[in-house]
């Protein structure tokens, strides 16, 4: 016993520290936050389940009740967990778990990290700092930014398995397990790619260069195979972003010009409010580093300088040093000529995301000024960065208000409709106009005389049963995006999307019809899953009959 407990102290620690962030979310009901979709999200992704479109892109009830290719684009491995959660703790519950381990889970791999690199007491610093900086408890109780605070979740067992996957001979182990957790971050924050591959591959070719490029090949399979499971969203979030409405994601609110920060926001600002993000400290939001994680990245410097790390660690601290000072500078407006220069960071929308990459290297950083102290001292450093930490941050970790609702109340009613016309531009089809009123519950006839009966929308498809009097022309609720396909009395039928709405609508002869709609893939969506599934033949292969190497010497 005594034995387990000496080796699992720290996880323990880390574990019951928890309840001091996640508090709010034991409790019954829910809480408010900026982007209050996450319930809906999730059960449109039980539909897709119960409707077997696997993987999950188009959700009939968003859009207003026109449908809209929410998951083709929007990160989705946050939703596929919390569907799965949702059998057992319901949608409500499903989405505080996913938020838990979105404020948690990190700290365990930045630990694992940590000791691996510096030390026990070094790890357990750095978990601490991971888990108390003040922009986690802005992604989960301000802006509820579920998907963006899940991949930061990821990332520090991203970095470890990659470390590991190189200074160790367990191969397959952790090649397997730095695969997957590629895979999962590639699927689950689109800007959080985009902030830490680049960091990630730096992280990588550092290690593979100290161990002589011996491991290059060993590393490179399963980096290629983690990306290659995740081309099934990768491909088309990327390749087809071009059939929705982008300039909705681009509109002055959320042009990267009007949300930079100030140097006193990022150091010195500490009232915190659940206001929105505009130019200046008036917008309510607070940017902060987080205090005493500043203040560890600069004793950095004199760390470096005076400790006798050995050099490669030196070199390590300096690159992280490197990204942590690139990630501030990128939330300032002297930025500018970067983002005016690299298209794709108008996309970031807030500059101030690059804060996810400061609370990464400043929680590792703290951690190794924790291991320049002798020994003896570490333990009283690394509890003081843990008192710090607690005391300037923890009041942070809580929601402006809690409701006492449950599921059928958040899935009925006012909060339904709020929910279905949310986010109504984010991607909208090309084809479409954004509408002014919830679509209606079943096909509208635009001219004839028809009787329409048996509507049924799914994740995936509709249907419903007509009888033409004359000629008439039905309008489905339901927008046009590819590749929409109709069936009529079982035989591909033509259709049109050129109405006002840009909906799906059918011209029927008199007669009887059944008429029904299904959502198909695109070439590209076929090959992206079928990339997909070879990339799961190769890890499972990759797993099953890979051979461990010896670390280089």
């Amino acid at each position: 016993m005594l034995k387990k407990l000496n080796k699992y102290w720290p996880y323990i620690i880390i574990f019951g520290l928890s309840f001091m962030v996640a508090w709010p979310l034991l409790r019954t009901g829910y809480f408010s936050h900026q982007d209050d979709l996450q319930i809906i999200r999730i059960f449109e992704m039980r539909k897709c389940f119960t409707d077997l479109q696997i993987p999950c892109r188009w959700v009939s009830d968003m859009g207003w009740g026109n449908g809209f290719p929410l998951f083709n684009f929007y990160g989705v491995s946050t939703y596929y967990f919390a569907a799965v959660l949702s059998y057992v703790f319901g949608f409500i519950g499903a989405s505080k778990a996913l938020f838990y381990i979105s404020l948690v889970a990190g700290s365990f791999g930045i630990y694992l990290l940590g000791k691996n690199l510096w030390g026990k007491w070094a790890g357990l610093a750095a978990a601490v700092l991971y888990m108390f900086a003040p922009y986690k408890a802005l992604d989960v109780y301000v802006r509820g930014a579920l998907a963006e605070s899940f991949a930061l979740s990821i990332v520090p067992f991203v970095f470890y398995f990659g470390y590991k996957l190189i200074t160790s001979d367990e191969n397959r182990k952790y090649g397997a397990l730095f695969a997957l957790s590629v895979f999962v971050l590639m699927v689950t924050h689109n800007i959080m790619v985009i902030i830490f591959l680049p960091v990630l591959i730096v992280w990588l070719i550092y290690w593979l260069y100290l161990g002589k490029w011996k491991k290059i090949k060993d590393v490179v399979v399963p980096l290629v195979l983690g990306i290659g499971l995740s081309a099934f969203f990768i491909l088309p979030a990327f390749l087809e972003k071009n059939l929705v409405q982008t300039e909705s994601l681009l509109r002055f609110e959320l042009d990267f010009r009007a949300n930079y920060l100030k140097a006193g926001q990022l150091f010195v600002d500490r009232i915190w409010g659940y206001g929105t993000s505009i130019p200046g400290p008036e917008g309510g939001m607070n940017f902060q580093i987080g205090w005493p994680h500043w203040w560890l990245a600069i004793a950095t410097i004199p760390a470096i300088l005076f400790t006798k790390a050995k050099k490669h660690i030196k070199v390590l601290v300096a690159l992280l040093l490197a990204a942590f000072t690139l990630s501030i500078f990128m939330t300032h407006n002297k930025s500018t000529f970067i983002w005016v220069n690299l298209p794709i960071l108008k996309y970031f929308q807030f500059p101030w995301r690059f804060l996810s990459l400061s609370i990464f290297t400043a929680a590792m950083l703290g951690g190794f000024v924790v291991s320049a102290i002798k020994n003896k001292w570490q333990i009283y450093m690394s509890f003081l960065i843990i008192i710090l930490s607690i005391a300037f941050n923890w009041n942070y970790f809580k929601p402006k208000t809690f409701y006492s609702i449950d599921d059928g109340q958040k899935l009925s009613g006012e909060m339904w409709e709020a929910q279905r016309k949310g986010a109504l531009l984010d991607y909208l089809p090309k084809t479409a106009l954004e509408p002014r009123e919830a679509a209606p519950d079943s096909p509208l006839i635009k001219s004839g005389n028809a009787e329409i009966t048996g509507f049924s929308n799914r994740s995936d498809s509709w249907e419903f049963t007509a009888k033409a009097l004359d000629k008439s022309e039905v309008e489905v609720p339901v927008y046009y995006f590819p590749n929409w396909k109709v069936f009529v009395n079982g035989e591909a039928y033509p259709f049109s999307y050129e109405n006002v709405l840009g909906r799906i609508a059918v011209t029927l002869d008199a007669g009887e019809y059944s008429v029904k709609g299904k959502f198909e893939n695109t070439l590209l969506r076929t090959f992206a899953n079928t990339i997909t599934i070879a990339s799961l033949g190769g890890l499972l292969a990759f797993t099953l009959y890979g051979k461990n190497k010896k670390k280089p010497e």
